[in-house]
């Protein structure tokens, strides 16, 4: 049985709860969430071991009304994990107020916001994600978000962690990075910088994905004979559909989301140029068709493969590639699709794009900046970001010389950066010849075969050098593990000396891939190196420390064996793509292990039909439907995350978000939203509500009832919330008749409004109603004081005085010093003297 006492936060948290097992929790947080099984139950099948593991940064929406952080402290904490909780303000004051985050341990925080860049720098978030060990999770009640105060609490959460692990994998020169630099080595053949100042003084249109492409590309269109036109692969999909080949399309991002937007690039043909980060996603290089231009370094050591270059600048391909247009000479930089917010409706990319197919985003905190129109967009955290490094590079360029124009007035502003109407803008009268000024460049530079086999040289060259160091670690480790007695002190100092000479070694002899390997294996090493350590290091972990060491050491140098012995076979296969009578079979092999199943449409182009054996032909017609599969398949991984954001449980948060700080413009911004979601069958209830709240803003209480019953005839969805709308317009009418339909419908919905059709009940004049629905309440929440003092008064007024004084003992004995149960048992006391005084003079 769940007992409840009413506090300050009556109408939003509900009543604070006491469950069976003498679990304290606001009613309105987590509902009926503790009332069969304990929180630690619940806890132990939502996280299970999750947030016991050691060297940890758990940051965690929500408390669950302060039980989840009595969860953890009942245990033994793991070394070197903190945990961060954050709460609304509101929701923290009434923890605090309750007493419900009393002894916390040192380990942990319950913070609001606005404590933020404190908390995590003193629990050295950074750190943390150096080792990868930053965790978030939401309480249960931040699932629930029955208060709506969550969602976006979350949201904006999950975009600084996103924004703040961006940042540490680029400082740390993270392994998937390094991973990909080997892995593209086959296909890094040709530098950027042979084109570098081949443009001069020229004009380029920049293209990007975001909501104002889609007026951007008629006017392409119509002067593309005028332009030089650069895109993000991303938007290949909108170019295609538009009939547009751009002249140059990059893409920079190692993950294989990046393949899923970008892929539909692959069917330019040789009239564009792909320009691309040496740790590009391998599957578009290595299935791109015509040329490419890569920037950077072919190889992550020192090599004479790494000849002069342009660099790839972050953190978006944007930068990258309006960095790329200034070294290739333009002095004009037009953008167009580079808004970096998003529409007032909520779509945040160009139609044809996943976001846009997946619906409006309803995940949108309440960040907003400033547009070129003067007005304001809503953005996200990481474009807030991408501003802000913009507007630095747009200045550095300006200042150079190059001139930078932004064409959408619905575009964020950035400094260093113009608005100029597309119509202002005055083009160049003849046309540019890409192609000829491209090949003219790279006369004499395609020499694929020389190239193959120097880079087999360098690659067998590290692959003998790191075959070498994980020799000498193997040792290392060996001797270390002999080397302590058990007191944890060294025992033979003739094994440290071992040691020292094979440090030497690896830092005279092999100092290059000894960085290498170290570098790639940072992670590890860095976890020597804990944010926290609770416990004084014992024998045992001191000698243990340099085997973890040598661990690492040894762990890196097998990851980059693998990748060197995989480059080596792909650039033996390329070179089979060279030879006369190549052997099918090992193309075959290598496209499969690469999931490059593109190249087969390369061997075809390339190698007459007679030459591919008949008995193979069959696997190449497997190999290219296996492509088209790829090419064609629009239910990605990214796709699905998009439709996260979309999703209608976001809607429904933001909504009554939006309501309850009465933002009528983003409320109607959000209604037109939903003429354009994938779904129109099911937002119908969403756009009656929405309708309702704005109708309520406006004063216009017969439309807003109109639109709440429309809600209410459909059926289950968002009938709560269109209830409660028409409660209080009910009340605010003084229309006693519809109050009570309506609260009578939710009490049954919702055990918290019992009170109130108990309420209305009695004001109604049907007293015995009111008198069974408190009771009732009461039953489920013996303790909730506040019900039971207006039961009780109820009792006194109707002249029920022994129940009264039951109802007023049973306060009482729980809560001795309750100065309204006092003072109306006073009253009952004096009323029955004084009936007692008639009665004698009656006598």
């Amino acid at each position: 049985m769940t007992q409840c006492e009413q506090g300050s936060e009556e109408q939003r948290l509900g009543p604070l709860c006491v469950n069976d097992f003498g679990e304290r929790y606001y009613y309105n947080l987590n509902r009926h969430g503790f009332d069969k099984v304990s929180a630690e139950v619940l806890f132990d099948t939502k996280f299970g071991k999750a947030l016991f593991e050691e060297d940890a940064l758990n940051v965690i929406i929500g408390t669950d009304s302060g039980l989840l952080l009595r969860y953890l402290q009942a245990r033994p904490l793991p070394n070197g994990t903190r945990y961060l909780f954050i709460e609304p303000e509101s929701v923290l004051a009434a923890l605090d107020a309750n007493g419900l985050l009393t002894g916390m341990d040192e380990r942990m925080a319950c913070i609001a916001m606005s404590d933020w860049a404190d908390a995590i720098g003193r629990f050295k978030i950074t750190d943390y994600f150096y080792i990868d060990a930053v965790r978030s999770y939401n309480a249960i009640c931040a699932q629930d978000d029955y208060i709506e105060e969550y969602a976006e609490l979350s949201w904006h959460v999950t975009e600084l962690l996103s924004q703040l692990h961006w940042q540490t994998s680029v400082e740390l020169g993270a392994e998937a990075f390094i991973a990909r630099q080997i892995h593209n080595i086959a296909d890094n053949k040709l530098p950027a910088k042979l084109l570098a100042g081949a443009f001069a003084g020229k004009t380029v249109v920049l293209l990007a994905g975001g909501p104002s492409l889609d007026s951007a590309l008629p006017w392409v269109r119509t002067h593309r004979d005028r332009l030089v036109v650069f895109a993000v692969s991303r938007i290949a999909r909108q170019l295609l559909q538009a009939d547009l080949y751009p002249d140059f399309i990059f893409s920079v991002d190692p993950t294989e989301l990046s393949f899923d937007i970008s892929k539909e690039m692959l069917e330019f043909d040789e009239r564009t140029v792909f320009v691309c980060s040496h740790h590009t996603v391998p599957t578009l290089l290595n299935q791109w068709r015509g040329l490419a231009l890569y920037l950077g370094d072919r190889l992550p050591w020192t090599s004479d493969l790494n000849c002069p270059n342009l660099e790839s600048v972050g953190p978006t391909v944007t930068n990258t590639a309006l960095q790329v247009a200034y070294r290739f000479g333009f002095r004009r930089i037009v953008l167009a699709g580079v808004d970096l917010c998003f529409t007032r409706d909520g779509f945040t990319h160009a139609k044809g794009s996943n976001e846009a197919l997946a619906g409006p985003r309803f995940n949108l905190t309440s960040l907003q900046v400033q547009t070129n129109a003067g007005g304001m967009a809503p953005t996200s955290c990481d474009f807030a970001q991408a501003i802000h490094s913009l507007a630095l590079q747009a200045r550095h360029l300006s200042a150079a010389g190059c001139d930078i124009v932004n064409v959408s007035e619905h575009a964020a502003k950035v400094d260093g950066i113009r608005y100029l109407a597309l119509a202002e803008l005055d083009l160049p009268q003849t046309a540019v010849d890409v192609a000829d000024i491209v090949q003219s460049r790279l006369a004499g530079s395609d020499e694929e075969a020389a190239y193959y086999v120097k880079a087999l040289t360098d690659l067998r060259r590290a692959r003998f050098q790191i075959r070498s160091i994980a020799k000498l670690v193997e040792d290392a480790r060996r001797i270390n593990d002999a080397m302590y007695n058990e007191h944890g002190v060294i025992g033979e100092y003739k094994d440290k000396q071992k040691l020292d000479k094979i440090e030497k070694k690896l830092k005279r002899e092999h100092r290059h891939y000894s960085r290498l390997v170290k570098k790639f294996g940072i992670r590890r090493f860095i976890k020597l190196a804990k944010p926290f350590n609770d416990q004084d290091w014992t024998a045992e972990e001191a000698k243990q420390l340099g085997n973890v060491f040598y661990d690492a050491y040894r762990d890196g140098a097998a990851k980059l064996l693998q990748l060197i012995e995989a480059s080596i076979d792909r650039v033996l296969a390329r070179q089979q793509e060279l030879a006369l009578h190549p052997d099918f079979s090992v193309l075959i092999a290598q496209a499969r292990k690469d999931r490059s199943f593109g190249r087969v449409r390369l061997w075809r182009r390339r190698f007459a039909a007679e030459l591919i054996p008949a008995a193979l032909q069959h696997e190449l017609a497997e190999l290219d439907s296996a492509y088209l599969r790829v090419l064609h398949d629009r239910e990605t991984r990214h796709f699905v995350q998009a439709k996260g954001q979309s999703s209608l449980q976001n809607l429904r948060q933001r909504s009554g978000m939006l309501f309850k700080h009465q933002k009528v413009e983003e409320l109607a911004d959000l209604r037109n939203s939903l003429r354009k979601h994938p779904e129109p069958e099911n937002v119908a209830p969403y756009q009656a509500l929405i309708t309702g709240y704005l109708a309520e803003l406006a004063r216009d209480h017969d439309a807003a009832l109109d639109a709440y019953r429309q809600i209410v005839d459909g059926g289950d969805s968002l009938l709560e919330e269109a209830l409660a709308r028409i409660v209080v317009i009910a009340v605010e009418r003084d229309d006693v008749y519809y109050a009570n339909l309506a609260l009578e419908c939710l009490s049954r919905l919702n055990p918290l409004y019992q009170p109130w059709y108990a309420e209305i009940q009695r004001l109604h004049g049907d007293i015995l109603v009111a008198i069974d629905t408190y009771n009732a309440y009461i039953r489920r929440f013996p303790d909730d004081s506040a019900a039971q003092l207006k039961l009780a008064r109820l009792y006194l007024d109707q002249g029920i005085y022994e129940a009264a004084e039951l109802m007023l003992d049973h306060l009482l004995t729980n809560k001795p010093g309750l100065e309204a149960a006092l003072a109306m048992r006073l009253q009952l006391a004096k009323i029955r003297a004084d009936s007692a005084v008639g009665s004698a003079d009656v006598g």
